[in-house]
């Protein structure tokens, strides 16, 4: 066949092509890396982005933006301020007491007694009344003692007067001196005489022994009273103590002159200065304690047989830092406290020291003038947002570190550069 004059049809027909009469397919070769490269430059722009951000954090090319707390699909919501009442820890002084209870005594108390054996005739004191010493207090039937007294007050007399002139006829020589020696012993044994008729009339009145008030009358009128029966009780409610017995490991800790305070619950509460005016000078074998005597203050409200709560005064710290025991919680039986510093409460152990009913020593842990939470300390944790009132309900300003840079910037107005062009 001669192909030089072969004639070759060919023409191409929608994707196939045609020669000498037949139809052949064509493959289409420049499509296929077409759609290639187009789902490989989408893949490339997908995961592009993501690069770039892990490279950027990675890199450390800028810090990224605080997400508000709690964001989601409604937006952001700022963190929920705690309410919380704060004190402020201040500079004082401190005592170590030693707690201790006494029942007040008087040691000026008499139990008044009759001398005389007779009937109740007069009642010239009732209780409550104050008597001074030798005030008659009550008298005895008294009238046939009495008249005694003048029989033998009357027979002195007139042995003074038989003694006088014997005085006068023996000085004359006109009596012998038996005789006169005679009326000398009768009138010293009249004069005995008399004195016993005195002293007889003189027991038939009850007399106070001390100054002080009459705290039980046990007798009335009629009654017959014998020799040495109990009549009175009188007390000088000036001679008040309260006598304590202290742990003899603390005997070296006394001395004289030591303060203390005693407080009786029936006078709420107020309390007495005391001081100790008597140290015994021997320990109590059985007890193994020591007993001493505190001198009170002179109070009218202060009664004998009164239970009292003693506060005895072991030693005292000057100018420290004092804070108020509602502040203190207690993790594990250690103590700690919430410090409000820029608008957020730190949870900060502290050592104690001497305490009393409502006030603790800080050794450490907190410095005076420290902002320190006073209620609302269930609710916290370390490191909470917190709105601060003192005790008076008044807010009180805090520093808050919560914002971040765009917030504060936000409150004082947008920043210069806040269209995105270039400054």
């Amino acid at each position: 066949m001669d192909v030089g004059n072969r004639s070759v049809a060919a023409r191409q027909d929608g994707g196939g092509v045609e020669r000498n009469g037949l139809r052949m397919k064509s493959r289409n070769w420049p499509a296929v890396p077409t759609a290639a490269l187009a789902v490989g430059l989408c893949l490339l722009g997908c995961g592009g982005g993501g690069g770039e951000e892990r490279s950027g954090a990675g890199h450390g090319e800028g810090p990224p933006q605080r997400l508000a707390k709690g964001k989601g699909a409604g937006g952001s919501q700022e963190e929920t301020r705690v309410p919380v009442v704060v004190t402020v820890a201040a500079r004082g002084d401190m005592q170590a007491f030693l707690d201790s209870s006494s029942t007040l005594e008087a040691e000026a108390s008499v139990e008044v007694v009759s001398q005389a054996t007779g009937v109740v005739a007069e009642i010239l004191a009732e209780e409550g009344d104050r008597f001074l010493e030798g005030r008659t207090l009550a008298r005895l039937e008294y009238k046939e003692i009495e008249l005694a007294e003048k029989r033998a007050h009357s027979e002195r007399e007139r042995l003074r007067a038989d003694f006088a002139r014997a005085e006068k006829l023996i000085r004359e020589e006109l009596i012998p001196e038996e005789d006169f020696q005679q009326v000398q012993f009768d009138l010293a044994r009249a004069e005995i005489d008399w004195q016993q008729a005195v002293l007889e009339l003189e027991r038939t009145r009850i007399v106070a022994p001390i100054s002080g008030t009459v705290t039980e009358r046990m007798i009335n009128v009629g009654n017959l009273v014998r020799e040495n029966d109990p009549v009175y009780r009188v007390v000088d409610f000036d001679s008040l103590v309260a006598p304590v017995y202290v742990p003899e490991k603390l005997l070296g800790s006394l001395r004289v002159g030591q303060q203390a305070v005693v407080s009786p619950p029936a006078l709420g509460e107020t309390g007495v200065p005391a001081r100790i005016k008597r140290i015994s000078p021997v320990v109590d074998s059985q007890s193994g304690t020591v007993k001493i005597i505190l001198d009170m203050d002179r109070s009218t409200d202060l009664r004998p047989g009164m239970f009292a709560n003693v506060k005895l005064v072991l030693d005292r710290h000057d100018d420290v830092v004092v804070l108020l025991k509602k502040c203190l919680v207690y993790e594990d039986e250690e103590p700690y406290v919430f410090v409000v510093e820029q608008g957020r409460a730190r949870k900060q152990p502290v050592l104690l020291g001497y305490q009393d009913e409502s006030r603790a020593e800080v050794i450490s842990g907190l410095d005076a003038g420290q902002p320190v939470v006073l209620v609302g300390q269930s609710t916290l944790k370390d490191g909470s947002l917190v709105g601060a009132e003192d005790e008076q309900g008044r807010p009180v300003e805090l520093p808050d570190e919560t914002e971040g840079p765009l917030e504060r910037a936000g409150k004082s107005g947008p920043p210069a550069n806040a269209g995105g062009g270039r400054p």
